[in-house]
């Protein structure tokens, strides 16, 4: 491989990694910036909406109007620094709207950097013809799980959370002068012109359909299933916690083993098989109420749903026209929503019936996940032996 894809593949990885790690730590901060301005859950899911709708809105003004007028180089360089010095920013204000008010830019810069990474890495393997997104989506995982374990030192150690957040925003600002000045090459950025808002082409919906059931059980999976465990199946706390990490650390492990297990095993094994097979051991891992025994299903579906993200979007790519950012931006726009709304539907469903069971539902729509990627890919498949 070419030593500037290599350098261009390590600079990307290393922004996702880096944005995942900040964010991880911010958000173990939320309850100390709910305390300090008595902030209550009501008022803080607002300020979450805020930054939803944010991001939601950069993705798609990010890759029509911001990359074709400044290049995909630019517009990373802009999210960090919009992003870099923020959360210590929302650690300073004094008040809850202030706090609300800063949530929003913090959505923006994140909204313009997600796609774009994701985006130039579908790039370069393209070029490359080697399987690299799922190494960035490892990257991402890794850096949330990192954060959130800093974050626990960063406490013991920095009494004031206002210097931890300038010591990380200053590490984040330093990624994106070096990335404006070694990061991309110029040659490798996909040049496309500004594009007026319209409706994806139909597949591309669909395949953000299927994103959208992913990142809303990724969602369900890190605000509820610690809550779960404790609360319906009386679980120690520290047991609450161990659930996120065995969860991340089984999608880090498929992710960085995922270019030899798609070599191998190909887009449908590892995409749809993988899926429903992880689905069906949590399903049964539930019905055990082994609080142990539910934590290996957690394991193991976070192993096999893993790359489900990195098969969507390869073969969203392959079948459409469209550019690759702007393809890349709505299949993220629609995958974040669900990540927005899946867990507050959850939270409504919750009081009407049980936590347990919108567990048993996340496994049944990771069941039809599957089913529906394997219809998808055979589809594309035949159409291209006809061809």
């Amino acid at each position: 491989m070419d030593s500037d894809f290599k350098r261009e593949i390590l600079t990307c990885s290393g922004g996702a990694f880096l944005i995942m790690f900040m964010i991880g730590i911010y958000f173990v901060y939320l309850p100390w910036n709910m305390e300090r301005l008595n902030i209550s859950e009501t008022q803080l899911g607002v300020s979450i909406c805020a930054f939803g709708f944010a991001n939601l809105f950069a993705n798609q003004f990010g890759a029509r109007i911001i990359v074709p007028k400044i290049g995909t180089s630019n517009t990373i360089v802009l999210g960090t620094i919009i992003f870099c010095y923020l959360p210590m920013i929302i650690a300073s204000v004094p008040n809850y709207f202030y706090f609300t008010l800063f949530f929003i830019p913090i959505g923006l810069g994140a909204g313009l950097i997600f796609p774009v990474l994701n985006a130039q890495i579908a790039i370069i393997e393209q070029k490359t013809k080697k399987i690299l997104i799922p190494f960035t989506q490892a990257c991402f995982s890794a850096g949330s799980l990192c954060g959130a374990l800093s974050a626990a030192v960063f406490i013991k150690l920095i009494p004031d959370p206002r210097i931890t957040f300038l010591l990380v925003g200053t590490i984040f600002l330093i990624y994106s002068i070096f990335f404006y000045f070694f990061g991309l090459d110029k040659k490798h950025e996909e040049n496309q012109d500004v594009e007026s808002f319209k409706l994806p082409e139909n597949n591309i919906l669909i395949y953000g359909f299927l994103l959208m059931m992913n990142f809303a059980t990724l969602g369900i999976i890190i605000d509820w299933s610690p809550v779960w465990l404790t609360k319906d199946l009386g679980a120690p706390l520290f047991l609450g916690g161990l659930i996120i990490i065995f969860f991340n650390g089984g999608e880090i492990f498929a992710r960085v083993a995922a270019s030899k297990l798609i070599t191998k095993f190909g887009d449908i094994v590892v995409g749809s098989y993988f899926s429903m097979i992880s689905c069906t051991i949590l399903f049964i891992s539930i019905l055990t109420t082994n609080l142990y025994v539910i934590l290996f299903g957690i394991i193991i579906f976070g192993f096999g749903t893993a790359n489900f993200v990195a098969v969507v979007l390869r073969q969203a790519i392959s079948e459409t026209k469209e550019s690759v950012s702007l393809t890349v931006s709505n299949l993220l726009t629609l995958g974040f929503a669900g990540f927005i709304f899946g867990p507050a539907i959850v939270g409504y469903l919750a009081e009407i019936i049980s936590l347990t069971f919108n567990m048993y539902l996340l496994s049944v729509i990771w069941a039809f996940n599957g089913l529906a990627l394997l219809y998808l890919i055979n589809k594309n498949e035949l159409k291209k032996i006809k061809l």
